[in-house]
């Protein structure tokens, strides 16, 4: 059996293949489980086509499991995620490859984290 194209791929390259993947299917923010809980920094991607996710597991690790249809006429999806540090240290990864749009947005949350944590 022989490898496809993606495995063959240096880490670097597998890194800006799944930025681009980010940049058009994934997200990052800061979201609460729940009322009265802090919020925490997360990054994710869902969509319907496992193998791509996994992706992202193997790379950065993180947790994978599949959600649910929304809808009867959606497709069963999975979703990676991670929190914390573990998903700036992911973004950090990423950023440089992905859109001017999502770079921006990065840098105003990265910056308001940091502001937040030096007025504790």
């Amino acid at each position: 059996m022989s490898k496809n194209s993606y495995e063959k791929l240096s880490k670097k390259f597998k890194i800006i293949y799944l930025a681009g993947l980010f940049d058009g299917e994934g997200s990052f923010g800061f979201w609460s489980k729940g009322k009265n809980r802090g919020r925490i920094f997360e990054c994710k991607v869902e969509m319907a086509d496992k193998d791509l996710i996994l992706r992202f597991k193997d790379m950065f690790g993180g947790w994978l499991f599949f959600a649910k249809r929304r809808k009867l006429k959606h497709k069963d999806t999975w979703c990676w995620r991670d929190r914390g540090p573990r998903a700036f240290a992911i973004i950090d990864k990423m950023i440089n490859f992905m859109s001017k749009r999502r770079q921006e947005k990065y840098y105003v949350v990265k910056r308001n984290k940091i502001s937040s944590l030096s007025r504790k």
